[in-house]
């Protein structure tokens, strides 16, 4: 079963089980609304044909009942549903309440209808504080402070949740079978269906006449992923669990970067913004500058938020994400899941590209 599988890691998920898995029966789509295969609709290019049957489930996350019905029959889950919830005044109650409560209800209804392996999506956000992360890995503990409100935690609650119920004896199950989890860290995702980045930064142009500004000095060196490497490390995760030897990987949270060039957030968005006829500002924002008005403005409508709630997408924590380096190491995928993308940069540039020319602003 995927869940979250309307959602745009959860439908890449279900691309590469179809493409590149053997042998398995039927996978469960579960979210709150009925799967469709999008990514084909998405890139106006042929959908990916479909050859494992695929069970449409809708349900909330957090209702026991729609999740043990669910989970009826399903050997093993990936859980890439969640909220996410940035900008001024983030969503925190829900990200709360579907993050970290939905993924113990998960766990909860796992053990009972004996799922024997659980990859759960998390984030590298639960390790990102107002420090910069060179060539990071799992030895990194989370900061005294996150950079962003709401969404890191509410992560890293339930990664612990999910890390912390690997070895649960499953009910219903003989031989004291047990569950496996794992958890996995994705960047930042582009390609089909983002919702989120690359698509924020074209809306973002195209609402400045055609130019996205540029802050900072463009020495800040970020990292980005394939949203199809990211969804195959979850599949190769899913088959570590179930072979001998598995519990090596079990209980452990991991890295899963792609071969996508550490480059600067804007030159990295230079190509798509071409691509629909926009540009990058010829000169850059000083950071300082930029930072200033940041920091007052969310000054300002925290002080008017109890007349008038006013929030915005772009807030200061983004504004610091991409102004200081950020990257992160795979050795530990690498060696424990075997991971290496599967999508060379040139293929993943190209896939997503035909994507973000048609993609509605």
């Amino acid at each position: 079963m995927v869940t979250g599988s309307s959602g745009f890691l959860g439908q890449h998920v279900i691309r590469v089980l179809q493409e590149k898995t053997h042998g398995l029966k039927e996978i469960r789509a579960f979210d709150l609304k009925a799967y469709e295969n999008n990514l084909g609709k998405a890139a106006q290019i042929i959908c990916h044909t479909e050859y494992i049957p695929v069970k449409s489930c809708t349900g909330d996350i957090r209702n026991q009942d729609d999740v043990k019905r669910a989970l009826r029959g399903v050997d093993a889950v990936v859980h890439s549903a969640g909220v996410i919830s940035f900008g001024t005044f983030p969503d925190i109650d829900t990200m709360a309440d579907v993050n970290i409560n939905g993924t113990h209800n998960l766990i909860d209804c796992c053990v009972e209808q004996g799922v024997t392996r659980l990859v759960h999506t998390s984030t590298v956000d639960v390790v990102i504080g107002y420090e910069p992360i060179t060539d990071g890995d799992e030895s990194l503990q989370v900061p005294p402070k996150f950079l962003f409100t709401g969404y890191p935690i509410s992560k890293y609650h339930s990664e612990k949740l999910v890390l912390g119920a690997n070895g649960k004896l499953l009910e219903n199950r003989g031989n004291f079978k047990q569950l496996s989890t794992v958890a996995l860290r994705p960047n930042v995702m582009y390609g089909e269906l983002d919702p989120y980045y690359v698509t924020n930064g074209l809306k973002s142009a195209s609402n400045q006449g055609g130019t996205l500004p540029r802050v900072g000095n463009g020495r800040a060196l970020f990292q980005q992923a394939y949203a199809g490497n990211v969804a195959w490390a979850h599949v190769l995760a899913l088959h570590q669990l179930g072979q001998p030897g598995g519990e090596l990987a079990s209980g452990h949270a991991f890295f899963i970067p792609d071969d996508t060039p550490l480059m600067n957030s804007f030159a990295f968005m230079e190509p798509f913004l071409k691509a629909r006829g926009f540009s990058l500002s010829t000169v850059s924002i000083p950071y300082p500058l930029m930072y200033a008005v940041f920091y007052v403005t969310e000054l300002f409508l925290k002080i008017v938020k109890p007349i008038h709630k006013i929030s915005l997408d772009a807030n200061l924590a983004s504004l610091i994400y991409i102004n200081m380096d950020v990257y992160f190491k795979r050795s530990k995928a690498e060696q424990l899941l075997g991971y290496k993308p599967i999508y060379s940069y040139d293929e993943s540039l190209k896939k997503s590209m035909e994507y973000y020319k048609t993609v509605e602003l």
